[in-house]
């Protein structure tokens, strides 16, 4: 095979991003290719799975009991002292399936007109005149190339992604940026009260934290993330073992899932001439958390909407899918920024330090609720555990300034 009928919209990768903006698109009439190399769309997992709140997600996608694991009620965080702080919020996430949730997203973008194609990897972009016009595939079952031409891209490629590079949005990432997480699927465990788990400190999780998210009766997702520049020379893997070892001693180990998070800025621009970047491959996700799921679905409607708009008038270039970007950076981007200098200083933190902000969270009010982490409170309440956090916020944000 060496060529594919030509598109109004080719998009790579069918996770969340990618599967919502082909079901946008389609929807509006377009005729869309959604591409993703894996065989089946959503395995393996490589996520812990927690969304936030339930009328979040519903904006994008009908939930049901086959997509929510479990319920989230409240949340514990654990310093490196042993300390906790826990604070109850009912309804305020769940857990998902998301191997099922996956699948039903790309369901409707097929339902609503989009081709996918699984097995089929995207190795390089197609350009005319200077622009991106199509993508080069690679069908994986029989390891033959094609070109699928479109009038515009959209990268969906997720954590490992190459298209935005392909795109000339961004390079590689420095080893900070990416986290090395590994994951159980752990059984007989006491995951508690429908309260999310996070664990602080160096001895389980040094520049990221350790996470318990409960999957339903005596099951729950047993994690680690971890910041690579300060592993002592160990694995994630090793991490977890350590961890499990300490929470949860007599349970029994699923699979293990190994993988990357993004943590870095988001990008300072999603859109080239006739591309866009949606989800992880934007650095959307939450740079605190490494959460990603809703931001991605919200990415994806924003992008689509963009890309409708410049199908419409026939003008493809950066500019004119420029809208993208300025609805993004007035929404969430700006939220993300907030939280890319409080991560930044968090997980530099000593386990002292640590302790000193999981007693200021116990303390303070509204940093923790309905909608998950506020930035801003959060920010202040590290300045309050440590007053000289206060010139390495100002230090960030100036920088930021000069660099807009």
């Amino acid at each position: 095979m060496t060529e594919s009928g030509r598109y109004d919209v080719a998009v790579i990768g069918a996770g969340p991003g990618g599967s919502r903006a082909a079901e946008r698109l389609a929807r509006l009439g377009r005729r869309v290719l959604l591409l993703e190399k894996r065989e089946r769309v959503g395995h393996p997992v490589r996520c812990a799975e927690a969304v936030g709140p339930r009328e979040d997600v519903e904006r994008y996608l009908a939930l049901d009991d086959t997509l929510v694991s479990s319920p989230v009620d409240g949340v514990t965080v654990v310093a490196p002292d042993g300390a906790r702080f826990e604070r109850a919020f009912p309804g305020a996430g769940f857990v998902v399936d998301r191997e099922a949730f996956d699948r039903r997203l790309s369901e409707a973008a097929t339902a609503a007109g989009a081709e996918l194609r699984t097995g089929h990897q995207a190795m390089g972009l197609l350009r005319e005149d200077g622009r991106v016009a199509g993508v080069r595939v690679k069908d994986l079952r029989r390891g033959a190339e094609y070109d699928a031409r479109a009038a515009v891209v959209v990268g969906a490629d997720g954590v490992e992604s190459l298209s935005p590079r392909w795109a000339g949005l961004k390079g590689h990432y420095r080893p900070e940026e990416i986290f090395s997480c590994a994951q159980h699927l752990v059984e007989g465990i006491d995951a508690g009260r429908a309260f999310i788990e996070f664990h602080l400190g160096r001895r389980f999780a040094p520049g990221g934290y350790a996470w318990v998210f409960p999957k339903g009766k005596d099951r729950a997702n047993v994690g680690v993330g971890v910041n690579p520049l300060m592993a002592d020379g160990k694995t994630a893997v090793q991490y977890l073992d350590a961890f499990l070892a300490h929470r949860c001693p007599g349970g029994a180990r699923g699979r293990l899932v190994v993988g990357g998070c993004v943590v870095a800025r988001g990008l300072p621009r999603l859109a080239a001439d006739g591309y866009v970047a949606v989800g992880e491959a934007a650095n959307q996700n939450n740079p605190f958390s490494g959460g990603g799921i809703v931001n991605a679905l919200e990415g994806a409607d924003m992008a689509a909407g963009a890309v409708a708009r410049a199908l419409e008038r026939g003008r493809l270039s950066a500019r004119d899918l420029s809208s993208y970007e300025k609805a993004w950076k007035r929404s969430t981007g700006r939220a993300n920024e907030a939280f890319f200098h409080a991560a930044r200083i968090f997980y530099a933190l000593t386990d002292g330090e640590l302790s000193r902000v999981v007693l200021e969270l116990s303390r303070a009010k509204g940093v923790i609720g309905g909608k998950g982490v506020e930035p801003r409170r959060m920010i202040q309440a590290l300045v309050v555990s440590n007053p000289r956090l206060l010139v390495q916020f100002l230090g960030y944000w100036l920088g930021a300034k000069r660099r807009r």
